[in-house]
């Protein structure tokens, strides 16, 4: 028994005792009817948020100014959204306001594409009003209605289509691709974070490749600002790549634009990957790179090294990884602490410079890790640092 599905029938169950209409949409159904398994059930109803609300123990008022909720049973939670139609567009994204309605066309009419507007009973009876199930034969993404009215009322529609070439390896119908050709310069009206997020999910399909070449046909990678040459790029290839890894492709390729809003870490990710290419792509790794940059970080940028036609050096990653005598600063078996402790140097810059000099020397096979000759060597530095730069002393 699939109890994701049987909860979800518990809602539609008790919307209709209570005299609402209620099916699954979207998503979830067209998914049922390709055997692809899915976490997301959607439910549209007649009810109106504030009835859901009164009717459920626990709901979250997620997207309620948009007619959705979000009712929690159990585990699993459900998108629950009124029939609706939408109001004026004019930001290219969001309606001005939404009507309720009772009637369930009205609802599935402002839906984006064919393949998203079939609805199943609580009895997994399918209620096509679009052809849809034609379209899902056919393998086609196709709009509801006139393609250029749905991309001009919400422009993410483009993004999404190319998502769903990616997830399903559908190819999209010629008049809704000319529409995307037409209105592709209002993609830089959307949010750039919702971009981002279309574009990790289009990178992750099994059908990147292809969706990738609709981007590129329409034009759409040069409205992506910077992204196009690494797209392109990338659009060849059949190696795996993670998102964040397409990024960084794109980000060694091409002057990308200051755009993109990745966290903190993607950023410094970014950076380090990006510059350990340039450092490695021609020449060797070493001891010391290794132990700077980490295995993982090493062993990422040499998969991006390859994907761009250097030379694969995972091997020698990882014996140098695992040669190494230290894998942190605090494995030094003569450390900072120990300078404080055995001199009266007490400038943290230079006690810091020379802790580097032994790390270096342990890591490149120069020194032993080991105390006496550690402490012999950091004494005798203490002393050159004295004597050169004065009196060190705090």
């Amino acid at each position: 028994m699939n109890k994701h599905f049987e909860k979800a029938k518990e809602v539609i169950l008790k919307l209709q005792v209570a005299g609402h209409a209620a099916y699954f949409v979207g998503g979830y159904v067209r998914d049922k009817l390709l055997g692809i398994e899915s976490g997301d059930i959607d439910i549209t109803t007649s009810a109106t948020p504030k009835e859901v609300i009164e009717l459920f123990n626990n709901v979250k008022e997620t997207g309620k100014k948009y007619g959705s909720v979000t009712v929690l049973k159990d585990e699993f939670k459900y998108e629950v959204t009124t029939f609706r139609s939408d109001g004026e567009y004019l930001d290219n994204r969001h309606p001005e306001n939404v009507v309720y309605s009772k009637n369930i066309l009205d609802d599935l009419s402002r839906r984006d594409f064919t393949i998203n507007a079939i609805i199943m009973d609580e009895e997994e009876k399918i209620s096509d009003y679009y052809n849809s199930i034609d379209d899902l034969n056919n393998k086609l993404i196709r709009t509801i209605n006139n393609p250029l009215k749905r991309f001009e009322e919400d422009s993410l529609r483009m993004l999404r289509a190319f998502r769903f070439v990616s997830k399903l390896g559908f190819d999209i119908e010629e008049k809704t691709l000319e529409a995307i050709k037409e209105l592709k310069f209002l993609i830089k009206n959307i949010s750039i974070e919702r971009v981002m997020v279309e574009l990790d999910k289009i990178f992750r399909g099994e059908y990147r490749s292809k969706a990738l070449k609709y981007m590129i046909d329409t034009s759409v990678d040069k409205e992506l600002f910077g992204l196009s040459k690494g797209l392109r790029f990338v659009s060849k290839t059949a190696q795996q790549l993670y998102p964040i890894e397409v990024f960084i492709i794109c980000y060694i390729m091409d002057d990308v634009e200051d755009v993109w809003r990745f966290s903190n870490k993607n950023k410094r990710l970014i950076d380090q990957v990006v510059d350990l290419h340039e450092v490695t792509k021609n020449d060797s790794f070493n001891r010391f790179i290794v132990y700077v940059n980490g295995l993982d970080i090493c062993l990422m940028t040499n998969k991006i090294n390859i994907t761009l036609g250097f030379n694969d050096q995972e091997k020698l990653i990882k014996e140098l990884y695992k040669a190494l005598p230290i894998k942190d600063v605090c494995d030094l078996t003569f450390k900072g602490q120990d300078i404080l402790w055995l001199t009266p140097l007490r400038k943290k810059s230079w006690i810091g410079i020379i802790v580097d000099d032994l790390k270096y020397n342990v890591i490149m096979g120069n020194l032993p890790n080991e105390y006496e000759a550690l402490k012999e060597y950091a004494l005798k530095k203490v002393e050159e640092l004295r004597l050169e730069m004065g009196d060190t002393d705090e």
